[in-house]
């Protein structure tokens, strides 16, 4: 018997994979939870997305979904803000100085290995370079002639290794990664609890609107700061909706390898990986310069210096039980300014040009919103 027709649309059938995905990271997730692995329903969801991706699956997160639970992800790291944490600003102005100073060092160093040794051409290699501000990077990677393929794929895996392997090598630094949710206590009472949501809710959308850097996120986690660190309400959202924001960004981060072909990794997986470890040594011994001068925890600063995406580190943070406003106020500070210097850099070292120097015949992996 014929199928109807409605289940041979186009939406229906896309908006069939969505909820798949979904299942299959919530599947991933509770898994890695139930070994008690560190952020488990983070790293579980990504991990099986992950490989759903690679073996052809198509896999991803509806833009709507994805901004709503950055939303109420926001929202629940604002409520770790405290009288407290205010105090320890600061400190910030030192670590965000020896961050600024960590990151020409880091590009350079990524650059030359690409371009001298894995043979990448220098546009490519230069904008494969930068950690963070993908966005800003994949439109002047496009119009500069590099090859957008190297720079996303590069970009997401090391997005990937960061998010599946911070949390258990954190722990090789003297922090005591949990495999639970944080112990915050939840909101009293539901007029508390509508009211946190409203509150991110309208920090977020108020972002979003503005264009601001990880604005749904971001604007939620201010704005439910803001109220949380001045004492107006007090408590976190339930677990179950961090549950869901952690399944969530897993199985988003995942899905960006939909598409990939084996091709691919062979051609970029080990120079990616080396790029990746050459960021990663730079940003660990910066980061015991700055805990060195400001005082902080290594294993956090660490995490704020990564060349991680601003929304996935502050929310590491967040599962790990690091200071989420500390985090995200260094990734953003390094968002800013890449996206201010790399589109003056590429303009007067590149240029724009009419053919990109895409010249490996493989698939091109898409980056996805």
């Amino acid at each position: 018997m014929p199928l109807p027709a409605f289940v041979k649309s186009p939406a229906v059938r896309r908006h069939a994979w969505y909820v798949g995905t979904l299942a299959l990271a919530l599947a991933g997730g509770g898994f890695f939870a139930w070994l008690a692995m560190p952020a488990g329903w983070l790293s579980g969801a990504l991990v099986a997305t992950a490989l759903a991706a690679l073996l052809g699956a198509p896999v991803g997160v509806e833009k709507n979904t994805r901004l709503g639970v950055y939303m109420i992800l926001g929202t629940s790291m604002g409520s770790a803000i405290t009288p407290e944490t205010l105090r320890g600003i600061t400190t910030w102005p030192v670590t965000m100085g020896v961050l600024v100073a960590s990151l020409p060092v880091m590009m350079v160093a990524v650059m030359a290995y690409l371009e001298k040794v894995a043979g990448w051409d220098r546009r490519s290699a230069f904008f494969a370079a930068a950690p963070g501000a993908l966005s800003t990077v994949l439109v002047m990677a496009e119009s500069s002639g590099a090859d957008t393929r190297r720079v996303v794929f590069g970009q997401s895996l090391r997005l990937f290794v960061l998010v599946a392997l911070l949390p258990a090598a954190i722990g090789g630094l003297g922090h005591e990664p949990s495999g639970t949710l944080p112990i915050t206590p939840v909101v009293p009472d539901m007029t508390s609890f509508l009211t946190s949501l409203g509150v991110g809710i309208f920090g977020g959308l108020l972002a979003e609107r503005s264009r601001f850097p990880g604005g749904a996120m971001v604007g939620a986690m201010l704005a439910s700061a803001l109220v949380h660190g001045f004492g107006l309400i007090e408590g976190r959202l339930p677990d179950i909706f961090l549950i869901i924001g952690f399944v969530v960004l897993g199985a988003n981060t995942g899905s960006r390898f939909a598409g990939t072909r084996v091709a691919t990794l062979r051609h970029f997986l080990v120079d990616s990986l080396a790029a990746l470890a050459i960021a990663t040594v730079i940003a660990l011994a910066f980061a015991v310069l700055g805990a060195w001068l400001s005082g902080e925890p290594l294993p956090k600063v660490l995490v704020s210096y990564v060349p991680g995406a601003l929304e996935a580190m502050t929310i590491m943070a967040f599962v790990l039980g690091m200071d989420p406003a500390f985090v995200a106020a260094h990734h953003l500070m390094r968002f800013l300014g890449l996206a201010l210097a790399i589109p003056v850099i590429a303009r007067l070292f590149f240029g724009r040009a009419e053919i990109p120097s895409e010249n490996v015949e493989i698939d091109k992996t898409e980056p996805k919103d």
